[in-house]
């Protein structure tokens, strides 16, 4: 799958947390299967959204409301038709505000201007939230969507809550996703490819996937849907979590995640380690963490509990199936 990040629930891995031509493109984020595709449609009308297996960016069941993004206001695009168990989600139109405006106090104004669009829909206890671009072809305009039924906790943003890694994490690909990150347009990609095009030998994803990915993509590319696990296994000490090891992608968001909670650099020098310690390396990145980390309105208390969190035992972290290729 290209260009959209789910956060679901795959009950046989959870412990933590494009083009189709690998196994993760063929995942359904609500069932857990390996299905067919439907095409997705923009709130324009447009179809720049790619295929995926189950879009939650058009009139389907669990898609609630759609708002345009101003500043720190939003203002609705449209309602979606839904089922009659949806429909008091859909009205809570009070709850869709404080859900944005946790976003607004965890995220600076400064770093959320590329989020044009804020989606809420219903995860039926599987879905957490995901990003996508607005059009494949500009990656400085993208979707937040965040998930009602999992929206706990809003009076305040704390770092024991898995929703607020939740929102960081999906934050994460924004950050290393972005037009500056990758180039839509071009020739020769002298770096690696991903579905939203090439990234610039200085985006955070190459470094991130030449630190712990350059001598065992081929490995990874070569996997089925049952290896994935043993795949983790082998390279436990390349991953900060479970899922980080389901593709690049989704590794350097959750990098970034452990990045921003953590109460203090790793001390170990494991590749997972020297991974997040990549990230104490960039300057504006610890501008951001402090920006996050010293706000007012933010409890960073217990930095990284999220781990023990009852949720993350239920929930999978993020899954933007990228497809890379060398």
């Amino acid at each position: 799958m290209k260009n959209k990040f789910w956060i679901f629930i795959i009950l046989a891995l959870v412990v933590s947390a494009c083009q189709r031509e690998d196994y993760f493109d063929d995942l359904d984020p609500e069932t857990g299967s390996f299905v067919g595709d439907n095409s997705g449609t923009d709130t324009d009308g447009s179809n720049d959204q790619p295929p995926h297996d189950h879009d939650h960016g058009g009139d389907s069941d669990a898609t609630l409301t759609t708002y345009r993004i101003t500043g720190d206001d939003i203002d609705k695009i449209k309602d979606y038709n839904v089922e009659d168990k949806y429909k008091f989600f859909q009205q809570d139109y009070a709850k869709h505000l404080e859900m944005w405006q946790f976003v607004t106090r965890l995220l600076p104004n400064e770093i959320r201007g590329r989020l044009v669009e804020f989606e809420v829909f219903h995860g039926e206890g599987e879905l957490l939230g995901y990003v996508a671009p607005i059009n494949n072809n500009d990656l400085s305009r993208w979707k937040f969507a965040l998930a009602i039924d999992a929206a706990n906790n809003l009076d305040e943003i704390n770092f024991k809550d898995l929703f607020t890694y939740v929102v960081i994490h999906e934050y994460g690909h924004v950050l290393t996703l972005n037009e500056e990150e990758v180039k839509t347009n071009y020739n020769n990609c002298t770096t690696f490819e991903i579905g939203e095009g090439c990234p610039t030998t200085n985006s955070y994803i190459n470094q991130n996937f030449q630190i712990g990915w350059e001598d065992i993509y081929d490995e990874f590319q070569q996997l089925n849907e049952d290896e994935i696990f043993d795949f983790y296994d082998k390279y436990k000490d390349r991953f900060s979590s479970d899922y980080a090891a389901t593709n690049p992608g989704e590794d350097v968001a959750e990098v970034f995640a452990f990045f921003i909670t953590s109460e203090s650099p790793p001390q170990g020098n494991s590749i997972a380690d020297q991974k997040i310690k990549s990230m104490y390396n960039q300057p504006d990145l610890v501008e951001l963490r402090n920006k996050i980390r010293q706000s007012p309105t933010v409890r960073a208390l217990n930095a990284g509990s999220w781990l023990e969190n009852p949720l993350r035992k239920k929930f999978k972290i993020g899954n933007h199936q990228h497809t890379l290729k060398l």
